[in-house]
């Protein structure tokens, strides 16, 4: 399991940012988030939980509980603010 302060590190994001329902309820979701974070990986891995593919066999799932949704949302947009590209 990540910690907390991993996850603020590499996310780059406030304490009151902090996916704290991932955290509790999906910290697999919030490990791999954090992995891909700085890797272009990381759009499409966060693209696919917001909106699961038919191809992908993701959409069978009955989907993340609203504030868990809410947070990857948010995951998104912080994504989406310019990072240190990674190395190769």
């Amino acid at each position: 399991m990540v910690s907390r302060e991993t996850v603020l590190q590499t996310l780059k994001c406030l304490p009151n940012q902090y996916p704290r329902i991932l955290g509790e309820k999906f910290p697999h979701i919030l490990e791999k988030t954090v992995q891909l974070w700085n890797s272009p990986d990381g759009e499409a891995y966060l693209a696919d939980l917001l909106h699961p593919t038919y191809s992908g066999g993701r959409f069978d799932r009955s989907g993340f509980p609203e504030r868990a949704w809410q947070e990857i949302l948010r995951l998104n947009g912080l994504y989406s603010k310019p990072r240190p590209k990674s190395a190769k």
